[in-house]
């Protein structure tokens, strides 16, 4: 993305997880992103069109920085990379809560579960099925990918709301997580609670 359409999609998180869905204006758009309304007009066919732009940019921006700092790290070993992704997600969440709240707002609707079944997180869920570090059947795959965004989001849910800090959520979210797809609890306690990466910008 360019300058201008960064500054667009920012905007866009903000007013959406304010408003709890797609009612702004065009004009209320231009005004949040500091942008004329020709600047806007030349870049966003509609709100509805931005909406779905926005999710889908954030959703795989997401998942493919995570991907990249797990790699860089050589963290190679499907739990662990699943447990350090939904850690580095939840903390993502509490280090920038209006990203947060619009994950929480719009992370389980058909778009979002689409993209995120197509992405880097599935690849590991499948391949941990196909090595046998989890032990369930590989047509369950989409159904563990659906428990582990819903459990996300709930996670998510907790720390914005103060119920938790984004370590605690994040910690227990991944060990129950592991223990559902069959690793044994006192790894997927190891697995869940080990030193993170650090959290680059999106």
């Amino acid at each position: 993305m360019n300058a201008t359409e960064k500054r667009l999609h920012a905007a866009a998180l903000r007013l959406f997880a304010a408003r709890g869905g797609t009612n702004v204006t065009m004009s209320e758009l231009a005004e949040e992103a500091g942008v004329a309304r020709g600047t806007l007009y030349r870049n966003v066919e509609s709100v509805e069109q931005l909406f779905v732009q926005a999710r889908t940019q954030l959703v795989a921006d997401l998942h493919d920085t995570n991907a990249r700092v797990m790699d860089a790290d050589r963290v190679l070993d499907p739990p662990l990379r699943l447990a350090t992704g939904i850690r580095m997600i939840v903390r993502r969440a509490h280090e920038d809560p209006t990203m947060g709240r619009f994950l929480v707002q719009f992370g389980m609707t058909d778009g979002s579960l689409r993209e995120a079944l197509s992405g880097p997180p599935m690849r590991d869920v499948e391949e941990g099925i196909r090595t046998g570090r989890y032990t369930v059947a590989p047509d369950m795959a989409i159904s563990l990918m659906s428990l582990v965004i819903g459990a996300v989001v709930s996670a998510m849910w907790t720390v914005l709301e103060g119920h938790q800090t984004w370590r605690e959520a994040g910690t227990v979210t991944a060990e129950l997580i592991l223990r559902a797809f069959g690793v044994r609890g006192e790894e997927a306690a190891k697995l869940a609670s080990g030193p993170l990466p650090e959290l680059p910008a999106l």
